[in-house]
């Protein structure tokens, strides 16, 4: 079994290495978009869970005057002793290389997490359908896409919207039955940039 062990000890740095390469490369903000910026740093987190993500995301919503959530961030757990060991030799204590099988579970806790440091978007002054619309697409969870979404049509009730609303009703649905081969997956995936460029009509027209 030794050797099992050191292979996936290995396989594990290699891809904890890339994706910490991937996330520095990630992390020239632009100080002229700060909604962006905080757009970047939850990504960057959510593929590349770290205590070194977590703590930029952190000092960045705290000086846009955003609550931080007071729950820890949820992460997985590390596969096994020598994975966690070899990777903090090699990026320092606590750092925490990505789980590449997150359970549905522990994605929607992330996603809620996540979710709850407000898109800057929404807090944007006047308020517009261009505003809204890219704010929508900052977001992770159901119950924060169906809210914001609930909010554009009392704000800005039309056709289009009605129609973006029941988009994403229509893509959770397909989600929800699809079968986890590759056909199932890639029209998903089909379906779901077809809902992102229905959104992105409100600011790129």
């Amino acid at each position: 079994m030794d050797w099992v062990i050191t292979f996936l000890a290995i396989a594990f740095v290699v891809a904890a290495a890339g994706a910490k390469h991937r996330a520095s490369r990630r992390y020239n903000l632009p100080q002229e978009n700060l909604a962006l910026s905080l757009a970047i740093l939850k990504e960057n987190l959510l593929e590349n869970p770290s205590e070194y993500a977590l703590q930029k995301l952190k000092d960045f919503a705290t000086s846009q005057n955003l609550k931080v959530p007071e729950e820890k961030y949820p992460t997985g757990k590390v596969p096994n002793v020598e994975a966690r060991t070899i990777t903090e030799l090699i990026f320092g204590e606590g750092f925490k290389a990505p789980n590449f099988e997150q359970d549905e579970s522990l994605f929607l806790q992330q996603a809620a997490w996540l979710d709850s440091l407000t898109p800057l978007e929404f807090k944007e002054e006047p308020q517009t359908e261009k505003t809204l619309a890219k704010g929508i697409l900052r977001l992770y969870s159901d119950d924060a896409i169906f809210k914001a979404l609930k909010e554009f049509a009392q704000k800005f009730p039309s056709e289009k919207q009605q129609k973006l609303e029941q988009g994403y009703r229509t893509l959770c649905e397909l989600r929800d039955n699809s079968k986890a081969d590759y056909d199932s997956l890639e029209n998903l995936r089909i379906e779901k940039e077809k809902w992102e460029r229905l959104a992105r009509e409100w600011f790129t027209a």
